[in-house]
């Protein structure tokens, strides 16, 4: 993994030539990490940025949030939305959903119920519960606390886990399951590219979780991808120091790139 500062010239430089199709997480690139999830906010100056950068070239957010959460808090509409770690997404005015097994929807349910009559020991726990997963923010817990979430919660989820019935993702001061499935937000990464690219566009993505290890995964020979924050076991190619970068970033590939792709972009007032 590479310091991104150290290439940005050859990066800009390959990005001016070729287009690119760009696709971001939410949290934590687009918006600082926060302690209360629901006040997450994308940052002003990265959000000038996707506007400009949305009307030369196509522009996806994927996050772990909520489809209608994620559309809302960010409000443009020529931008696709995928949400669910991309069990949702939102293209062309068209909401599209993929299905999991009858099995993995079984397990999940399974592992549900316990997991969160567990999680009432444990009241500043901030909870989201919906179809397509279960979230724990522990980043309000004592050291203590959250240790001894975490063991007592994976040792409710672990058999599920070793069945293949769901997948467990514990990291950023999160827990969190899902039913299990081959696509992942790598797959709906991937296929919002080949649905939107034009040409020879690069697909670039910008993450910072191990969920995004998914999408560094399906691009790393074809592509351009960033983590914010380094890591020795990260697949991503470079890395931006802080989140801030992610706005600069933005902000010289909308002032910078040439594209055909001119659009007017509406902004949804709430």
């Amino acid at each position: 993994m590479k310091d991104a500062d150290n290439h940005m010239d050859s990066i800009l430089a390959d990005i001016r030539k070729r287009g690119c199709v760009l696709m971001l997480d939410f949290d934590g690139v687009l918006s600082p990490i926060v302690e209360i999830p629901s006040e997450a906010r994308i940052s002003p100056d990265a959000r000038r940025s996707l506007i400009a950068c949305a009307k030369k070239m196509p522009v996806a957010v994927i996050t772990g949030r909520p489809l209608l959460d994620i559309e809302v808090r960010i409000g443009l509409t020529e931008i696709i939305y995928a949400g669910s770690h991309g069990v949702e997404w939102k293209m062309d005015g068209q909401v599209h959903r993929h299905g999991f097994s009858q099995n993995s929807l079984s397990a999940f349910e399974m592992a549900r119920r316990p997991l969160l009559q567990y999680a009432k020991l444990f009241p500043e726990l901030f909870i989201e519960d919906n179809n397509y997963g279960l979230t724990f923010g522990y980043r309000l817990l004592s050291t203590t606390q959250a240790t001894q979430f975490r063991i007592g919660a994976t040792e409710i989820a672990k058999k599920f886990v070793s069945a293949g019935g769901i997948r467990l993702i514990d990291n950023l001061f999160t827990f969190e399951i899902t039913p299990m499935s081959e696509w992942t937000k790598g797959s709906c990464a991937r296929h919002i590219y080949y649905a939107t690219r034009k040409g020879n566009a690069l697909p670039v993505y910008i993450g910072d979780s191990l969920s995004d290890e998914d999408v560094f995964r399906v691009f790393a020979k074809s592509g351009i991808t960033f983590r914010v924050g380094q890591s020795d076991t990260s697949l991503a190619q470079y890395y931006f120091k802080t989140r801030s970068r992610v706005d600069r970033f933005l902000h010289n590939i909308s002032t910078e790139t040439n594209s055909e792709m001119d659009r007017d972009i509406q902004i949804v007032r709430r």
